[in-house]
C-alpha cells in the first residue's frame, strides 16, 4: 500500500512536535515528539508503507515489524479519514482520491471556521492553545505577512495605513522577497500572506505566488481585486491558494464606493469575486462595519452565502499606524455595536456554535490561575510577523510604528531571534494586564496589543475603554440569548476537566 500527503495538506516537523494542517478542511493536528517521528515519514511523494515501517524500525529497535506496521496503519488511516493523507494501491488511485477545492462541494472549506481537532486520537483539544504554550521559551515562526507594495488604488476612509504611504509607495524587489521566503521556509514557516497596499499592483505578484508554491508554503492573498486581470486567474488556480480575502462593504454601489473613495470600485470588486468563484478559486469576504455601512452588511452576508463564500465582519476599527485616530470617526458607537452583536448572535449559526463550543477563558483561569497568568496574550512575537515593502519588520500588520528590524540590514532569522523589541514583546503575558484577569467580561474581550498601541499614542498596555464596553455588551447579549446553554457548557467542561485530571 502507498501513502502520500494530500495536495492541500502541509506538514512541519521539529525536534519537539509535529504539525499537519489541511487548507481544504481547515482542520489540523499536533503531535508530540514521538508522533512527529511518524509524521516525518509522510511526504508529497508516494511511499510504500512497508518501506516506511522498515525505516521506523531504526527508531524503535525493540519493535516487531508486524506490530509497528499495524500501529502505523492506524495512524495513517486516521489521517486519511480527515483527508490529510491519501492511501491506495497505486499512484493512480492516490491521484483519484486527492480532492480539489470546488464550490460544488456540500460545504466548501470557506464555510468552515474550526480550530478544534476532529479525531479520536489523544491530541491537544485546540492547536491554537497548543502553540501558544509550545512556543514559550522557543518561539517558532509559522506565519509571515508580506506587504509587497505600499501603493494602493483605494483610499478607504477607515484604513489603518496612512494615505501618505499610499501616495508615495514603493514595491518590494523580487530578489529580496525570494531571499526572505527562503529564510522563512528554512526556519520552518508554513503560512504566507501576500498583501499591500494592494498586492495586485506589484508587477511580480504571480512570480511571487509561484515561488511560494515551489517552497511548499500555504498561500493567502489579501486584495481589493480591482486590479485583477483575466490572465492572473489560471496562475492563481494552478497555485492552489488557501484563499483570497477581499473587502466588500455594501451591496449598494454608492456606499461601497464612498468607503473606498473610488468610483466604480464596487462593480470591479464584485465582478472579480464572481470570476474567481466561477474558476473554483477560494474567496473570503471581509466586511468591516462602520457608520457608513452598518445597515447593509447583512446583504453582503447574504450575497456571500449565495456564492457559498465565507464572510466575516469586524465592528471594532483600528486607529492608524501613525498613531492618528481621525479614521475612528467612522467607528460604530457602543449602541450601534450592540445592535450588530445582537443581530449576529441571533442569526449567525457559526457564531452560536463557536460560543457554545469554545472553552471559556474564565474556566481555564479558574482551574490553573498561575499557569494562565504566564500565557502569551497573542501570537505576536511568538509565531508570526509582517514585512513591508521597504524591508521593515513589524510584529503584525498595522503595527508599523513598532519596527523590530530591517531585512536589508540583517537576516529575518537574526531579527526573529535577537531583536530587543521582539524579546520585550515575548515578556508580555496575561499577568501584564492585571486589570483584565478578574474582569467579568473576560470571555468576550477583543483585547489587542496593536489596537491599544495605535489608539493610545504608543502605549500597548493602555487598554482602550471602547473595547471594554464592547466586551460587556457582548457578554450581556450572549447571556440573554444562550444563558441556560452556557451554564450547561461550563458544567460539562468542569466535569471533563476533573475527569482528565
Amino acid at each position: 500500500m502507498l501513502i502520500r500527503q494530500s495536495k492541500n495538506a502541509f506538514i512541519r516537523v521539529t525536534e519537539h512536535y509535529g504539525y499537519i494542517t489541511n487548507q481544504l478542511t481547515c482542520h489540523d493536528r499536533t503531535y508530540d515528539q514521538d508522533g512527529s517521528i511518524w509524521l516525518r515519514q509522510i511526504t508529497r511523494n508516494p511511499q510504500d508503507i512497508d518501506d516506511i515501517v522498515n525505516n521506523l524500525l531504526k527508531e524503535y529497535e525493540d519493535a516487531e515489524f508486524s506490530e509497528l506496521k499495524k500501529d502505523f496503519l492506524e495512524f495513517a488511516s486516521s489521517l486519511a479519514h480527515d483527508k490529510f493523507v491519501l492511501l491506495g494501491e497505486n499512484e493512480k488511485e492516490l491521484d483519484e482520491k486527492d480532492i480539489d477545492f470546488s464550490y460544488e462541494m456540500d460545504n466548501p472549506k470557506t464555510l468552515v471556521d474550526n480550530y478544534y481537532q476532529m479525531t479520536d486520537e489523544v491530541v491537544p483539544e485546540s492547536t491554537q492553545d497548543f502553540f501558544l504554550s509550545e512556543v514559550q521559551g522557543r518561539p517558532l515562526i509559522s506565519s509571515l505577512q508580506f506587504e509587497l507594495s505600499s501603493r494602493c488604488n483605494e483610499r478607504c476612509i477607515h484604513c489603518y495605513i496612512p494615505n501618505s504611504k499610499k501616495n508615495h509607495g514603493i514595491d518590494m524587489p523580487y530578489h529580496l522577497f525570494k531571499r526572505i521566503v527562503d529564510e522563512f521556509a528554512d526556519m520552518g514557516g508554513i503560512n504566507v500572506t501576500l498583501s499591500g497596499g494592494e498586492a495586485f499592483l506589484h508587477k511580480d505578484l504571480m512570480k511571487m505566488i509561484n515561488y511560494c508554491r515551489e517552497k511548499d508554503l500555504k498561500i493567502s492573498v489579501l486584495s481589493n481585486l480591482i486590479s485583477l486581470k483575466d490572465e492572473h486567474i489560471p496562475i492563481l488556480k494552478k497555485a492552489n491558494l488557501s484563499l483570497i480575502q477581499v473587502s466588500l462593504y455594501s451591496m449598494i454601489p454608492s456606499i461601497h464606493d464612498t468607503i473606498t473613495t473610488v468610483k466604480g470600485s464596487f462593480y470591479k470588486t464584485k465582478e472579480a469575486i464572481e470570476k474567481l468563484v466561477k474558476e473554483d478559486i477560494p474567496v473570503q469576504i471581509s466586511c468591516p462595519l462602520m457608520k457608513a455601512n452598518k445597515n447593509g452588511y447583512k446583504d453582503v452576508m447574504d450575497y456571500a452565502h449565495s456564492l457559498k463564500i465565507k464572510a466575516q465582519t469586524d465592528y471594532i476599527l483600528m486607529a492608524r499606524s501613525d498613531l492618528e485616530t481621525d479614521n475612528l470617526a467612522n467607528r460604530l458607537s457602543i449602541e450601534e455595536t450592540a445592535d450588530v452583536i445582537r443581530d449576529i448572535v441571533r442569526n449567525d449559526i457559526d457564531y452560536k456554535e463557536q460560543t457554545l463550543h469554545n472553552i471559556p477563558i474564565s474556566e481555564q483561569m479558574s482551574f490553573d490561575f498561575e499557569k494562565f497568568k504566564t500565557q502569551p496574550v497573542c501570537g505576536v512575537g511568538y509565531d508570526n510577523c509582517c514585512i513591508t515593502a521597504n524591508g521593515d519588520v513589524y510584529p503584525c500588520a498595522g503595527w508599523q510604528d513598532y519596527i523590530l528590524g530591517n531585512v536589508y540590514k540583517e537576516s529575518l532569522k537574526d531579527i526573529w531571534e535577537t531583536s530587543e523589541k521582539i524579546i520585550k514583546l515575548r515578556e508580555i503575558t496575561e499577568a501584564s494586564f492585571p486589570q483584565c484577569l478578574e474582569c467579568e467580561a473576560r470571555d468576550y474581550c477583543a483585547r489587542c496589543l496593536v489596537r491599544n498601541y495605535n489608539e493610545s499614542n504608543g502605549d500597548m498596555f493602555a487598554v482602550n475603554h471602547h473595547f471594554c464596553k464592547v466586551a460587556f455588551e457582548n457578554k450581556r447579549i450572549v447571556e440573554e440569548e444562550f444563558g441556560e446553554e452556557l451554564n450547561l457548557k461550563e458544567e460539562n467542561y468542569r466535569k471533563q476537566y476533573l475527569k482528565n485530571s
